[in-house]
């Protein structure tokens, strides 16, 4: 479930952004999730619905200020939206440490899982917690996958074809953001697999999001899999999964940036 969401999300962020580098992490999502997650356990009686509730309220807050940040004359453009995903992304990092250093101690342990990530305490309460944002999200951007690709092809020309630009950039940033604040609920921060799973996808199959979605959706399925059997079995105890994310992620994103010297098709 956490593949396919962070997967299915970046897709739908780098197409409707026209932005190879976005990304749940990138945008400042992650990180604004992770702050509403540990601040509902820090001040927040314990129930297992607030914690999605707070990660989609913190994280909606922190794509939209990076949007707002972003914008430029009315656009966005690859570097602003690098540049205000980087600042909100610190801003929330930073809130995110006052948290930790004001905790309680018995509860410090559980915030810092939200900044590492993981799947050890996967059970079916997890499932059941961010199931719900999956079961809501991930239809919406399975039938409204094709508008992605006119989506990518600019604002003039989106709004030629007759599409709403900003009705669907809206509800495609909202529907990614439920999605990847469910799982960031109960498996923490995990980097790369939103950002580097779509150019994988895409250098195989093209990058028609009619196809490149549900593509999208399986192989970040499993190659979640296979990074969490790596964490569980390469050493005596179990290491955070975002380690092995980033060691199989960050080489292959050199060899692309190689390949295609910067651009994107």
């Amino acid at each position: 479930m956490s593949g396919i969401a962070l997967s299915v999300a970046g897709t739908s962020f780098q197409a409707t952004l026209r932005n190879p580098l976005v990304s749940p992490y990138i945008l400042g999502l992650s990180q604004g999730a992770a702050f509403g997650a540990a601040l509902a356990i820090i001040i927040l009686p314990y129930h297992p619905y607030i914690l999605p509730v707070a990660a989609f309220i913190f994280g909606t807050l922190a794509v939209l200020l990076t949007s707002s940040v972003a914008r430029i004359h009315g656009e966005f453009s690859t570097i602003t939206i690098i540049l205000g995903g980087i600042i909100i992304g610190a801003v929330f990092t930073a809130l995110l440490s006052i948290i930790k250093l004001v905790a309680d101690p018995y509860r410090i342990a559980s915030v810092v899982f939200w900044t590492l990530g993981g799947l050890h305490r996967a059970s079916w309460q997890s499932i059941f917690i961010a199931a719900p944002g999956l079961i809501i999200g991930l239809p919406i951007l399975f039938v409204i996958r094709w508008r992605l690709n006119l989506l990518s092809m600019g604002d003039e020309e989106a709004k030629l074809l007759g599409v709403n630009v900003r009705r669907d950039r809206i509800i495609i940033v909202i529907v990614s953001t439920l999605i990847c604040a469910s799982v960031i609920a109960v498996s923490g921060i995990i980097g790369w697999i939103g950002l580097i799973v779509p150019h994988m996808v895409r250098s195989i199959i093209g990058p028609d999001n009619k196809y490149l979605i549900p593509a999208s959706a399986a192989f970040g399925a499993s190659l979640m899999l296979i990074t969490d059997t790596l964490c569980r079995t390469l050493f005596t105890f179990e290491i955070p999964i975002s380690i092995i994310t980033t060691l199989i992620a960050a080489p292959y994103f050199i060899y692309l940036l190689k390949k295609i010297g910067g651009g994107w098709q």
